[in-house]
């Protein structure tokens, strides 16, 4: 299955799943569609869509893959949860699987589950997540971005702690633009 999403609000879809990559990246405001043009086409290929439009939610399964300007995002299942109302804004995106993988220039997260929740523009990845950007990683129990405040937090449990591996002076690091 092919889906093409083109209009209001289908560009932020992405651009939100990938800005977790780390905020230094620059603002929701400045780069609403990462780092292309809002009007960039989002592309999901899935081999199923289930579209509830009753509970206002849309499940992906099967092989997921999301596309939009040069990021992608791959899942077993990618459910996107729309808020009430006559503009169906964006309310949540929970992608799961096996390994969900988000990738853009040279930058990779890999979890479980990534959780982003509209309303507070936050996101949180479990099961094993880690951040990675060419040699410079950071893995913990649970990573969560606070997009608006350009803030994240990398928390430990009781099966891991926080692990961060730094190559100091290495362009594009965790967390800053690449140069």
């Amino acid at each position: 299955m092919f889906l093409s999403l083109r209009g209001v609000g289908a560009g932020c879809i992405l651009a939100l799943l990938l800005v977790l990559l780390l905020s230094g990246m620059g603002s929701a405001a400045e780069n609403p569609a990462f780092f292309g043009d809002s009007k960039d086409p989002l592309d999901i290929v899935a081999d199923k869509l289930d579209f509830d439009q009753k509970n206002h939610v849309a499940v992906f399964s099967g092989n997921v893959v999301v596309k939009q300007a040069k990021a992608t995002l791959e899942a077993d299942k990618l459910q996107i949860f729309f808020a009430q109302g006559v503009e169906q804004d964006l309310k949540e995106i929970v992608a799961t699987g096996k390994k969900v993988v988000v990738k853009m220039e040279g930058k990779k997260a890999l979890c479980r589950k990534m959780h982003y929740f509209a309303a507070g523009r936050k996101i949180i990845l479990t099961g094993d997540p880690s951040l990675d950007d060419g040699n410079n990683v950071i893995s913990g129990e649970e990573i969560t971005f606070f997009l608006d405040d350009e803030r994240s937090v990398v928390k430990s449990g009781r099966q891991r702690r926080v692990k961060t591996t730094i190559f100091p002076g290495q362009r594009g690091g965790l967390g800053r633009r690449a140069q």
